[in-house]
């Protein structure tokens, strides 16, 4: 702080000025032609309110003194240090709903936040960010306002401190608002960081974890069922990618899906995705992809199938299994070809998939048993071969 600000400080403090009056006295700078002087007096303005206690900013002033800063954010110099002052007035017990509206409507309007160095926007997320935090029926209320407000702030963010608090607003604000009318425009302008990645700067203590980058992204993308149509698609084709850890992520985050996305949005992709995760698993070129796999599968069966009749498990009974149930025929088909086949090849992997898909659901559990362990056990009363014999245990052994 300059001497000028702690000595506004300490005045205030004591009660022998009042913030209104500091506005009045720094009128000259505020309401200058140059802009470097505009600047400093929000400059003052800034480090005084951050400062400052609750006790001595009068809630008669709050809001004052927001519509004051609200009407400055058409000023581009003054902005990095306008949203720093109303970032310290929003903390206060006094900032209202009113106050939450006229800021968030100002935001949105007057301030281009990609315009601006990181230190502005990161302030610009943060402020959104608590707004939505502490004022929640304000974000609600506004709706489309607040969606498409956000949406262009974020379009173009390249810094990975601001796309973390931006990806991790995301979730809550479809929590909030309901996002179906403007869906595709937060889709667009988070999807395209998918998949990303970026190495963190050794020894900067404000540096962020990759993985925690990667896990709020996955967050944002699946967080709402709106999203489902449009990323399913690009996600699954991220799995044949060539790199490792795209796979890796892109079954990731297609597991977390089934949280959030339909079905229907899963069963539209789901030959596509079968093929290339028996794909993977059967190559087994690499651990991890194969259990990101793996889980996947077992992830997308417990949604996209059936489950068991309700009266099957109060009767004690194994559940009736309905013939024309054709999702599990993209593992089933090529485990019974393999198993039937003079030479049982990729045992392990065959039982593996198996597995998962059996793991799914107690209904799937019974299509699986019903599909293979009949073929199973009588090859193995028929086989004379010790290692046909030794591969139909080995798909057992899952």
């Amino acid at each position: 702080m300059s001497c000028y600000c702690v000595f506004s400080y300490v005045d205030i403090v004591k009660g022998d000025m009042s913030l209104l009056e500091l506005v009045q006295a720094l009128g000259s700078y505020l309401a200058s032609e140059e802009a470097g002087r505009r600047s400093k007096g929000a400059h003052v303005l800034s480090d005084v309110l951050t400062e400052l206690p609750e006790s001595a900013i009068p809630a008669q002033a709050t809001t004052r003194l927001v519509q004051f800063f609200c009407a400055r954010l058409s000023d581009a110099t003054c902005v990095p240090h306008v949203l720093a002052s109303i970032s310290a007035l929003q903390r206060l017990s006094s900032f209202t709903d009113q106050c939450s509206v006229d800021v968030l409507r100002a935001l949105f309007k007057e301030v281009h936040v990609q315009s601006f160095q990181h230190s502005t926007r990161s302030t610009a997320y943060k402020l959104l960010d608590q707004i939505i935090q502490s004022h929640p029926q304000v974000a609600k209320m506004m709706g489309d306002d607040t969606v498409l407000g956000f949406a262009q702030m974020l379009d173009g963010e390249k810094d990975p401190r601001s796309l973390m608090i931006a990806f991790q607003i995301i979730p809550k604000l479809a929590k909030l608002v309901d996002i179906k009318n403007n869906a595709d425009d937060i889709f667009d302008v988070v999807f395209c960081y998918f998949p990303i990645t970026f190495k963190n700067r050794e020894g900067d203590p404000s540096s962020i974890s990759p993985e925690l980058l990667k896990s709020s992204l996955r967050a944002a993308i699946t967080c709402s069922a709106h999203f489902g149509e449009m990323a399913i698609k690009p996600l699954v084709e991220k799995t044949t990618a060539t790199s490792q850890s795209v796979k890796i992520d892109a079954y990731e985050t297609l597991t977390a899906a089934t949280q959030t996305y339909s079905p229907e949005v899963f069963a539209s992709e789901m030959e596509v995705l079968i093929e290339q995760i028996r794909e993977d698993v059967v190559m087994a070129s690499d651990e991890k992809v194969v259990n990101a796999a793996l889980d996947t599968l077992e992830a997308v069966y417990s949604v996209v199938s059936p489950a068991a009749p309700l009266t099957s498990s109060a009767a004690g009974q194994t559940p009736e299994i309905d013939e024309t149930t054709t999702s599990l025929d993209y593992v089933l088909k090529d485990a019974i070809f393999q198993l039937t086949a003079e030479e049982v090849k990729n045992s392990d992997q065959v039982g593996k998939l198996l597995l998962a898909a059996a793991r799914s659901s107690a209904y799937n559990c019974n299509v699986v048993s019903d599909a293979v362990l009949p073929i199973v056990v009588e090859r193995l009363g028929s086989a004379e071969v010790l290692t046909l014999r030794r591969e139909l245990m080995d798909v057992l052994n899952y």
